[in-house]
């Protein structure tokens, strides 16, 4: 598995140069560092993830959203697998999305089993954007956590600021 910092800070748990100016600078966080090594003492336990990308964590509340690629497409249920048994090492909710360059495929994986209805990007004049999802009213109670706390998330990972309406 590849992952946002080096093997060897990784194994020794020090950081190297590098690799503590990306954690200083904010490209990534301990938290990356804690679920990338899970990943790496996990990785002989589901060795079809070993072609994969760990590329961010978030955790508000009790979710913890991971995001990872793969070039193999058919490892759904390995992911449920995967998150069930982080799940049960952290204490917390865990959602492993797969990255896209669709913006409606990440929503669909984060808000599963709500359904996206429609998704609208509005262009700021600044050059910025703004999208609005709406979900079904009746999905509410299906998402796995608040709405506010899904649009944080959803920040935190992308970069862009989405709003979630029924």
């Amino acid at each position: 598995m590849q992952f946002p910092i080096c093997y060897f800070c990784l194994k020794s748990g020090l950081l190297c140069k590098t690799c503590d100016e990306k954690l200083r600078k904010g490209e990534i966080t301990k938290l990356d560092i804690e679920i990338a090594k899970w990943f790496l003492e996990n990785e002989n336990k589901y060795p079809q993830i070993k072609d994969c990308t760990f590329h961010k964590a978030v955790q508000k509340d009790n979710l913890l959203v991971i995001l990872v690629g793969c070039k193999a497409k058919t490892l759904g249920m390995l992911w449920r697998r995967v998150g069930k048994a982080l799940s049960e090492e952290r204490g917390v909710s865990v959602r492993i999305i797969e990255k896209t360059s669709s913006l409606r495929g990440f929503l669909s994986q984060l808000l599963f089993p709500a359904k996206v209805i429609t998704l609208n990007t509005i262009w700021l004049p600044d050059g910025s954007c703004e999208s609005t999802v709406k979900i079904a009213p009746e999905d509410v109670k299906k998402l796995p956590a608040d709405i506010k706390v899904l649009e944080e998330i959803i920040r935190e990972l992308l970069g862009e600021t989405v709003y979630i309406a029924t």
